[in-house]
């Protein structure tokens, strides 16, 4: 009936294929059940992996340059790394965290007060700029929201709130422990990288041979260099957009000085838009004890935003990436649109690999 051993094989091979797509279909629950037990029991490493790769950014700048010449050098530099990351946490807790419980307070304290006031300001100038606003102003006036009577609702209703509380405590505990296995796991991979790497190599070479695996090998490398320097620069210009708020809103006198610059370098870390989101946290913090500042604050944030977004972001991050400001642009938003934030911040260093293998390709071609 066939000709061949070979061609009995082909057919072998695609009714065995069919018949497990088919099992697939039939079993569709149990499949996702089973790829959700798996990603359970990955996730922990997939965080570790991603703390060894961050991590390993700062031990390895260590390395090269203040400790050069010093033995144990990997084990000074990782236990250097942990200093930096524990004061890091520290700053936070003692310094910006009572800032931020005291500001809150604040808020609360201040928000009826500050709300009756914008109501009477919105119902005085509802004609303002020939009454280009005057629809958006009246759908806010017919809120009437009662703020006190809000408040008390919160507490009449505390043990249901209570039980809400409890199931986030419950799943950041369990996101602490993920982080906590995700940690350690990460110290081995930053002991044992040489090690392991050569073990990879070795064993790619067997499956798919030695020219295959130099060629995956470049663009395991590219990938990580364009990762590590996205990241380095990413977090270089938060600090610099961050460091910029501070300093002139402490020239200007806008309450929340250190607060709101520390929000926006937090939330800058999110490419291009992401200090939108801190400017929009601060115009209802300033707004509430002083909405003419709060319009200061937009102004100030404007004019920022353009020496950052045509200045700072795309020669720092952009030429870290070797991409050009236009796609790097594009790839915000199509990374935006395809998996939210975290799709903004992966999408850049993507595209900077895929920008520049194809550039690659391309040369190779002229040349051909």
């Amino acid at each position: 009936m066939f000709s061949n051993d070979n061609e009995l094989k082909k057919y072998l091979y695609l009714i065995s294929y069919a018949g497990i797509i088919l099992a697939i279909i039939l079993n569709l629950s149990s499949v996702f059940s089973f790829i959700q037990y798996l990603w359970q029991l990955i996730i922990p490493f997939i965080v570790g992996f991603c703390i060894a790769f961050i991590l390993n950014i700062i031990t390895n700048q260590l390395e090269k340059s203040l400790l050069k010449n010093v033995r144990n050098k990997r084990m000074i530099s990782f236990i250097l790394t942990l200093i930096l990351f524990v004061s890091f946490l520290l700053l936070i807790c003692f310094i910006i965290g009572p800032e931020l419980i005291h500001s809150l307070k604040e808020i609360v304290k201040l928000a009826p007060n500050a709300y009756d006031q914008l109501l009477i300001f919105l119902k005085e100038n509802r004609n303002i700029m020939n009454g280009s606003f005057k629809n958006i102003i009246d759908s806010i006036i017919s809120l009437d929201l009662d703020l006190s009577a809000l408040y008390k609702t919160i507490i009449n209703n505390w043990q249901s709130l209570f039980h809400s509380g409890f199931s986030i405590l419950s799943n950041t505990l369990s996101s602490l422990y993920t982080f906590f296995i995700g940690l350690v796991f990460s110290i081995y991979l930053l002991f044992s990288k040489e090690t392991l790497s050569r073990q990879l190599k070795k064993t790619t070479i067997a499956f798919i041979g030695k020219d295959k695996t130099e060629k995956v090998c470049k663009i395991i490398q590219l990938s990580g260099d364009t990762f590590t320097s996205f990241i380095t620069c990413q977090c270089l210009e938060a600090c610099i957009l961050g460091s910029m708020f501070i300093v002139t809103m402490g020239i200007l006198k806008m309450p929340y000085a250190m607060l709101m610059g520390v929000v926006i370098a937090i939330t800058a870390l999110i490419p291009v838009f992401g200090a939108f989101i801190g400017c929009f946290i601060g115009i209802i913090m300033i707004g509430i004890v002083n909405p003419i500042q709060a319009i200061e604050f937009i102004v100030l944030f404007l004019v920022l935003q353009q020496i950052e977004g045509n200045f700072i972001y795309p020669h720092v991050v952009g030429n870290s990436v070797g991409l050009p400001s236009i796609w790097v642009f594009v790839a915000v938003i199509i990374g935006g649109n395809l998996m939210g934030i975290m799709g903004m911040f992966l999408f850049i260093p993507l595209t900077s690999i895929f920008y520049t293998l194809f550039k690659t390709y391309v040369k190779d071609q002229l040349k051909k």
